[in-house]
Order: C-alpha cells, then structure tokens, then sequence
C-alpha cells in the first residue's frame, strides 16, 4: 500500500478527530437493503438527500440520489451513478451519462419526474461548472457506538472539505422521508 493510500485510509490526510475510524466496507448496509440519508433530522425522521444503491458482485455500484431543493415547491433532484471502489472509498465521474439522468422531481416519494426544464438547466449548469470531467470521491469514516456516519470526499484527489456530510443507513419503509434544509 502507498504512503499516501495509508494516510487517507488512517483519516489523517484529512484531519479528523481520531475518534472517526475509516469503514472497511462503506456499501455493506447497501448490499443489506439500507439506504443512505444525509443530513439527517433523527427527531423529525428527515434527510436532505437519499440514496439509494444498487452493489455488483466486483464492488461497482449504480448509485440513484434524490437531493430535496424545496419543500414549498416540492422539488427534488435526481441523478444516477455508477461508482467504483478505489483506495477505500467509492470513486465517479461527472459525464454525459450522468447527466443525462439528471431530473427535477417531486420531493414525496415515488418522485415522478416534473415538468420544469429552467430548473434542470440550471442545477446542472451548477454541476457541470463545479464537477464536469473530475473524478470524485467518498470516504466513510464512523466512530464507536455511533450510528452517524461521516463521508469525506476529493475531487481530482483533493480533498473537498464543502462536500462533507454525515448520514445515517436506514431501513426502506421506516418513515424516513426527503426534507428540503432551512437555508433551501
């Protein structure tokens, strides 16, 4: 193993407190049925974005993300994925066919597509200018008795400290459901 995979796997290349441990397997709760929520709200059961994924057996995941944008509009937005496992985290790249599944839905589930072709052109304008082309990747880092979980990302191997995020795996079915954040 390189230096450099040692310290991003140890959490020190990007200085968490030492209590965040790295997770050996970041999609195991995926492969059990859970799906991820972030920015999760554990007292009004909400997450500002879910994802859902879908594992192959070589670790490759199609990965189905549904961000709340608005809670007075009731609009959401939706991308696919494919992901591949790299130096402990699960590495994509903003392209064409990510793109190309990028939709405006409505923000209850089963989020049907929703006509609104400015907001599309917009959100992915906003995508495109900050992720077209470059590689990113998540990290998974949890702490001990601590359901919450913590995922660090890089771009193009930099780390991207604005990406930050903590999650939570629940169960489909719970009550768990899309939230737009205040500031949205």
């Amino acid at each position: 193993m390189s230096l450099a995979a040692a310290l991003l796997l140890s959490g020190s290349a990007f200085d968490l407190d030492p209590m965040w441990k790295p997770v050996a397997d970041p999609l195991a709760p995926a492969r059990a049925g859970k799906v991820q929520c972030h920015e999760p709200d554990p007292d009004a059961r909400t997450c500002r974005i879910m994802t859902w994924y879908s594992v192959r057996a070589d670790g490759v995941a199609e990965m189905r993300s549904v961000t709340a944008l608005s809670n007075e509009m009731g609009l959401a937005a939706e991308a696919r994925m494919t992901l591949r496992p790299e130096g402990g985290g699960m590495c994509g790249t903003v392209n064409d066919t990510h793109m190309a599944s990028y939709r405006i839905v409505q923000l209850r589930a089963p989020h049907a597509a929703v006509k609104n072709d400015r907001l599309v052109i917009r959100h992915r304008q906003e995508l495109i200018a900050a992720l077209w082309g470059r590689k990113h990747c998540a990290f998974n880092f949890s702490r001990a008795d601590d359901d919450m979980r913590l995922d660090v990302s890089t771009v193009d191997g930099q780390f991207a400290g604005e990406m930050m995020a903590q999650f939570l795996w629940v169960s489909p079915g719970s009550g768990w459901r899309l939230k737009a954040s205040a500031a949205a």
